[in-house]
C-alpha cells in the first residue's frame, strides 16, 4: 500500500520537472530512482530490499567561465523489508524524502554529452512503519557523491543517468502497543537515478 501511494507521488514530481519552465541556464531533470533500504527493528535486522521512487532536479549553470552548476533536489524513496523468526512476521515500511542542494562539475568533452561529477548535502524527512506500531515521522541527514551523464539529442532535451552513493540516513523510536520502546532504523542507500532533461 505505502509503495503504491509513493509511486504515486514520483509520477507526480516526474510531471513537474517535464512541465516547469524558467530562465536560460537553468537544467531540470526529473526520473525515476532505484535505492536500498536496511532496517533493524529493535534487536532484528533485515536484509537490504530494492526501494523506488523519483527525483526531480534543478541545476544553473553560474555564468562565471568555469563549468560548475549548483542546483536542488527533491524526491521520494520508498521501500518495506520482511523477516520471518520463530514463525513470527515482522514488517518494516520505509519512506525518506531527500531535500537537498547540489553542486556538479561539468567536464564538457562533447558537444551533446554532458559527463559530470556532482556532491549533494542536505534534510532529508520521512516515516516508518513497523509491525506493533502505528507510523510515526521520522528526519535526518542525506549526502551523497555521484557521477552523472546527459545525453542531448536536440539543443535543449536530452536523458540522464546518475550513478553513485546516496546516503539518507534516520531512526525513530517506536512504543509498541505493549508499553515496551525500542528503535527502528530505516537508513537508504541510492544507487540509481535516470530520466529525462531539459535545458531553458
Amino acid at each position: 500500500m505505502a509503495k503504491s501511494r509513493f509511486l504515486k507521488v514520483a509520477v507526480f514530481l516526474l510531471l513537474i520537472g517535464v512541465t516547469a519552465s524558467v530562465s536560460a541556464q537553468v537544467t531540470i531533470s526529473a526520473g525515476f530512482a532505484l535505492s536500498s533500504m536496511e532496517a533493524k527493528y529493535g534487536s532484528t535486522s533485515f536484509s537490504g530490499e530494492t526501494g523506488v521512487g523519483g527525483n526531480v532536479y534543478v541545476d544553473y549553470l553560474l555564468p562565471i567561465g568555469v563549468p560548475l552548476s549548483l542546483g536542488v533536489e527533491f524526491g521520494v524513496d520508498a521501500a518495506s523489508v520482511e523477516d520471518t523468526t520463530g514463525g513470527v512476521t515482522t514488517k518494516v515500511e520505509g519512506t525518506a524524502i531527500p531535500l537537498l542542494v547540489r553542486a556538479a562539475y561539468h567536464f564538457d568533452l562533447f558537444p551533446s554529452l554532458d559527463l559530470y561529477a556532482v556532491g549533494k548535502i542536505g534534510y532529508v524527512l520521512g516515516s516508518a512503519e513497523a509491525y506493533g506500531t502505528t507510523e510515526s515521522g521520522y528526519n535526518g541527514v542525506g549526502f551523497g557523491i555521484d557521477l552523472g551523464a546527459a545525453y542531448y539529442i536536440s539543443s535543449n532535451f536530452g536523458f540522464f543517468l546518475e550513478a553513485g552513493f546516496d546516503q539518507y540516513n534516520a531512526e525513530k523510536e517506536f512504543t509498541a502497543y505493549d508499553g515496551t520502546t525500542f528503535t527502528v532504523e530505516v537508513p537508504f542507500t541510492r544507487f540509481l537515478t535516470f530520466g529525462i532533461s531539459a535545458k531553458f
